[in-house]
C-alpha cells in the first residue's frame, strides 16, 4: 500500500461544533440538491442566498429534468412531487418548424407527452419537465422539512479566506450592511456563471460566446389555435432564409411561454427592439392578445472553469460550466455535480475519505461539462443554419419541396436534443483516479442511444429486482458489494472485515436475479455511494483494505 491517508483531522472526533461542515454559496437547484443530499447523508450545511426567499415568480428558466436527474430525484425523495409539479402529463413534446404561424408549416418532430410515452428500459425513470419556478420551491420545502441545513436568506459571500483546516467567509446582510464572519469545513460555491467564489479564488473560465439573445415572458392563452398545423406542441420555432430567428417555447404547459429572438453577438438595449412587432411577426396576426410579463437580454455562452477546487472551495453548476440551453442540459449537468460532490463530502468529513477523492471532483465532473457543453453548441449550430432555406418563405412547388426537405431534415438531426438518454446516462468516469479499471472497452458514446454497462466509471446498471424495486434504489448510501452467486457472497466477507476495519460504509447484497449477472458480467461489483461502478472482478483480491482504500482516495495501488 503507498500513500495511505486517513483524515483524522476532518473525523466524527475532531469536528468542531463551531465550523459548518459545508457551506454553500447560492440556494438554486444545484445548491438546494447538494444540501439535500448532504443532509441525507448526516452532514449538516448552511447555504448563503442574496435573493430574500426562494421565488415563485416567473422566471424562464430551465425546465427539462433528464433520466438521470430524474434518477437523482428519486434518491433524494422528490420525485413524485416532481411527477405532480403540474406540468401537464398529455401535452405532447412535439416541436413545430414554421416561417409565422400564418405562414408556412415546414415540419414537426413529434415526441410523445409523459403520460403516453414508456419508461426507457435503460432507467427506472423518464425524462419529465418541470419548470424551475416549480422546481426550486420542491427542493427548498424538501431541505426544509428535512432540517439538516441552514438557508440564509438576504444574504451573501463578500469574502472568503482558507487556511488548512477551514474556510472563513465574509457574510453580508443585504438589508442591514452588517457583515458576519462564520467557518466552514467545506464552501461550495454555487452562485452562478459570474461566480463572485470563482472569482475570489482566481480560476479561470474559459469557452466561447454564442452571442446575444433576448427573451420574453409572455402569457397568450390557447397559443396553439392560432396556428392550423395540427396539435399543440412544447416548442415552435420561426425559421427564415437566415436560419432560426425565434421560437415559442412552453414555460408552464399552459399559457406562459418564453419568446426568445435570436441575437447577434453584440449587445443592444432592450428598450431598442421592437418586441412586440417581432412577436405580431411570428404569431402573423394583429388580433392575438397577448402579454408580455418579463424581457431580458441574456448571453449564450459555452464555458468551463480550468479548476473545480481551490483547496477547499468547490465549483459547482453554472459556476463551473455554462452550455447553450439548447437541448436543457445545464442544470442537469450542475445537479449531476452535487450527486458526485456530496458523497465525497460526506467521506472525508467523518474520516473514512482521503484527499484523493478531493483531486477527482475535478477529474471526473469537469471532462463530462465540456462534453455536454460542445453537444449543446452543435445543436445550436442546427439552429443557426442558412442551408436549403433560401426559398422558405417563397410559395409554389419548388419552394413547398424545400420546406419538406427541411422539415425532415430537422426533425432527424434535432431529435438527439430532445431526446438524449445517452449524454444523460453515458457520462463516464473510468478515467478516475478513485476507479479501478478492468480493461474492458466502453461502449460508443452517443447522445441519443444507451447501452447499459457495468464497466468501472460508468453508472450502475438499472434491472427489476423481485420486490419490484430497480437496482438503483440499493444505491445511494455507502459503498454496496454486489455478490452475484453464492462463492462471491463468500468472498464480500472478506469485504466486510476490511471496510469495517476502515470505518467505511459497506453491505454486501447477493443479487438472484439473472438479468442483474447478465448486466454486471462479474461475480463481484463495488458500487459507490453515488451510483457508479468502482471496481468488478470474479476474484477476490489479493489486498482488499488496499482497494477499498484506493476507492476511497486514500491509497494508490
Amino acid at each position: 500500500m503507498t500513500n495511505t491517508h486517513m483524515p483524522e483531522s476532518q473525523s466524527d472526533n475532531h469536528r468542531n461544533s463551531d465550523v459548518i461542515d459545508v457551506i454553500i454559496s447560492g440556494a438554486g437547484p444545484v445548491g438546494l440538491a447538494l444540501a439535500l443530499d448532504l443532509g441525507r447523508r448526516g452532514v449538516r450545511s448552511t447555504i448563503i442566498e442574496k435573493k430574500p426567499e426562494i421565488s415563485t415568480e416567473i422566471l424562464a428558466k430551465a425546465s427539462v429534468l433528464d433520466e438521470r436527474t430524474m434518477e437523482y430525484c428519486r434518491l433524494l425523495g422528490v420525485r413524485d412531487a416532481v411527477v405532480n409539479s403540474g406540468y401537464p402529463a398529455d401535452l405532447p413534446a412535439d416541436t413545430v418548424y414554421c416561417t409565422s404561424f400564418d405562414g408556412h408549416y415546414i415540419g414537426r418532430l413529434e415526441m410523445p407527452s409523459a403520460l403516453e410515452r414508456e419508461v426507457p428500459e435503460q432507467t427506472c425513470e423518464m425524462l419529465r419537465r418541470c419548470p424551475q419556478m416549480l422546481f426550486d420551491p420542491i427542493l427548498a420545502r424538501a431541505v426544509k422539512e428535512q432540517g439538516m441545513a441552514t438557508v440564509r436568506y438576504s444574504s451573501e459571500v463578500v469574502s472568503a479566506e482558507q487556511d488548512a483546516d477551514s474556510v472563513t467567509c465574509a457574510v453580508k446582510n443585504v438589508d442591514t450592511g452588517s457583515i458576519e464572519y462564520i467557518h466552514g469545513r467545506f464552501v461550495v460555491a454555487c452562485d452562478g456563471a459570474s461566480s463572485f467564489l470563482r472569482k475570489t479564488v482566481d480560476i479561470g473560465f474559459q469557452g466561447q460566446d454564442l452571442g446575444f439573445a433576448l427573451s420574453a415572458i409572455v402569457r397568450i392563452q390557447d397559443l396553439h389555435s392560432y396556428h392550423n398545423f395540427g396539435a399543440a406542441a412544447e416548442r415552435y420555432l420561426f425559421i427564415g432564409p437566415e436560419g432560426t430567428w425565434a421560437n415559442f417555447t412552453t414555460i408552464d404547459g399552459h399559457d406562459l411561454w418564453r419568446f426568445t429572438v435570436a441575437g447577434s453577438g453584440e449587445r443592444v438595449d432592450p428598450d431598442t427592439v421592437d418586441l412586440k412587432g417581432i412577436l405580431r411577426k411570428a404569431i402573423g396576426r394583429e388580433d392575438v392578445p397577448f402579454e408580455v410579463l418579463r424581457v431580458n437580454q441574456w448571453r449564450r455562452s459555452q464555458y468551463t472553469a480550468d479548476k473545480y477546487r481551490s483547496g477547499r472551495i468547490f465549483l459547482a453548476g453554472d459556476s463551473a460550466h455554462t452550455m447553450s440551453p439548447t437541448g436543457g442540459h445545464g442544470l442537469n449537468t450542475g445537479l449531476g455535480d452535487a450527486s458526485d460532490l456530496s458523497w465525497i463530502l460526506q467521506a472525508v468529513l467523518e474520516g473514512w475519505g482521503g484527499p484523493g477523492l478531493l483531486d477527482a471532483y475535478e477529474i471526473e465532473r469537469r471532462p463530462v461539462a465540456v462534453r455536454n457543453g460542445v453537444l449543446s453548441s452543435k445543436n445550436f449550430g442546427l439552429w443557426k443554419d442558412r442551408e436549403g432555406r433560401d426559398k422558405v418563405l417563397e410559395s409554389g412547388p419548388v419552394a413547398d419541396e424545400q420546406r419538406r426537405v427541411l422539415g425532415t431534415t430537422l426533425a432527424l438531426h434535432m431529435r438527439q436534443e430532445f431526446q438524449s438518454i445517452g449524454l444523460a446516462l453515458g457520462f463516464n468516469y473510468a478515467h478516475s483516479p478513485v476507479v479501478i479499471n478492468d480493461g474492458s472497452p466502453a461502449p460508443e458514446d452517443q447522445p441519443d442511444m444507451y447501452t447499459q454497462t457495468a464497466r468501472p466509471g460508468h453508472r450502475a446498471p438499472h434491472f427489476w429486482l423481485e420486490d419490484g424495486r430497480s437496482s438503483l434504489d440499493i444505491f445511494g448510501q455507502g459503498f454496496v458489494l454486489l455478490a452475484f452467486d453464492t462463492e462471491a457472497e463468500t468472498m464480500g466477507e472478506s469485504f466486510k472485515s476490511a471496510a469495517s476495519a476502515l470505518r467505511l460504509p459497506l453491505q454486501c447484497l447477493k443479487i438472484k436475479e439473472p438479468s442483474g449477472a447478465q448486466l454486471y458480467q462479474r461475480k463481484l461489483v463495488l458500487i459507490r455511494p453515488d451510483g457508479m461502478v468502482a471496481w468488478r472482478s470474479d476474484m477476490l483480491p489479493d489486498n482488499v483494505t488496499l482497494l477499498l482504500c484506493h476507492v476511497t482516495g486514500c491509497a494508490s495501488m
